[in-house]
């Protein structure tokens, strides 16, 4: 063999090697780094996609540890905690706690899901921006913001949800809001107030100061279909990193910017901004039975296009203008032609009558 030629092989091969290295220690497990993504439906003539539709339970995982939701990703969905109810409802007997993800990043969107209480009334929630590859705080909470489920917390409130005592960094939010007594053992936490400053708060920490209270307060709202086993509608309106708001039948309850990490105690220290993230229902202790899990994409969102399409104001049909006629007076026997473009009406002699009928079109 020429010995340039297995000079450059041997050099290839040293290189691959090292480029494996190099690759496998910084990105780890090749298929844990990769974030899916599912084959969305056209939305209907409303705008809304069914997010569960009773045959697409490949779309989803369970996450019930404190590892990133990746290293789950071949756990069977619908297997327990949740199961398919029947149709688009699905129930969960919440045990153990985890969360069924819907294996597909969104931005900009609003989403709305429908939720029922059985029996007892308790604990569950509704995690937006969930990010696949990091890992969570534990306990299948993952990094993410979770928009409460719990009524005896109050629906639709945040739990801001980082890594593991924050050792890779807290989640942050920018929330107007005043400093109330803290329902879990007790120091301050935050509360929304719309009339109040702005101020950085999460970061993971005791007690619980990754807790923002609701607008309407401690354990409210409290829907009346709560008091007969009704069914109660959580909305989420999420901006990317600009605004996002929660909604429970309608009532404003949350309204926040600026979703990133960063360290415990150093906020504006952004090592990541959730501009987008998965989307997922919770385990957590209560029977709960969810339906009607439906998403609407906004124009800024990357997918918007492929899926509602573009309007090309080019193609918009225009008014089409008549060519000029000619009629016969009776009178004297002149002609008159009728001009486009507005101008007035004239005999062959350039002679102008007044009153002259408008410019007419026709209309495609």
């Amino acid at each position: 063999m020429d010995m340039r030629k297995a000079f450059s092989m041997m050099f290839l091969r040293d290189w691959t090697v090292r480029a494996t290295l190099v690759f496998g220690l910084s990105l780890g497990n090749g298929l844990a780094q990769t974030t899916p993504t599912v084959n969305l439906p056209k939305p209907d003539a409303q705008g809304w996609i069914k997010i569960f539709r009773g045959d697409n339970q490949s779309d989803f995982a369970v996450y019930t540890g404190s590892g990133s939701p990746a290293q789950e990703a071949a756990t069977a969905p619908f297997n327990g905690p949740f199961f398919v109810q029947s149709g688009d409802t699905i129930r969960t007997t919440g045990s153990p706690n985890g969360q069924l993800i819907f294996k597909q990043n969104f931005s900009h969107y609003i989403m709305e899901c429908e939720l029922r209480w059985p029996n007892s009334l308790g604990n569950t929630g509704i995690m937006t921006k969930i990010q696949w590859n990091d890992a969570g705080q534990g306990g299948g909470l993952p990094r993410a913001i979770e928009c409460q489920g719990d009524p005896g917390q109050g629906i639709g409130q945040i739990w801001a949800l980082g890594s593991i005592n924050g050792q890779s960094g807290g989640t942050w939010i920018t929330v107007h809001a005043k400093m109330v007594t803290h329902p879990f053992g007790g120091g301050q936490a935050a509360q929304a107030d719309s009339t109040q400053p702005e101020i950085d708060y999460g970061g993971v920490g005791a007690p619980s100061n990754n807790l923002i209270i609701g607008f309407p307060g401690w354990q409210k709202p409290h829907p009346a279909a709560l008091d007969n086993h009704g069914w109660v509608t959580v909305r989420v309106e999420s901006h990317g990193k600009d605004t996002t708001r929660h909604f429970v039948d309608g009532v404003k309850v949350m309204e926040y910017r600026n979703p990133r990490i960063a360290p415990k105690t150093t906020p504006n220290t952004v090592t990541k901004y959730l501009t987008e993230g998965m989307l997922s229902e919770q385990s957590e202790g209560t029977a709960i039975w969810y339906r009607n899990w439906r998403i609407k994409l906004l124009p800024e969102d990357p997918l918007y296009a492929s899926l509602y399409g573009t309007v090309k104001l080019t193609a918009t049909p225009q008014p089409i203008r008549k060519s000029p006629e000619k009629y016969t007076l009776g009178f004297n026997g002149s002609t008159l032609t009728i001009l486009s473009e507005g101008r007035p009406v004239s005999t062959l002699t350039g002679k102008r009558f007044q009153g002259s009928v408008p410019e007419s079109f026709l209309k495609p």
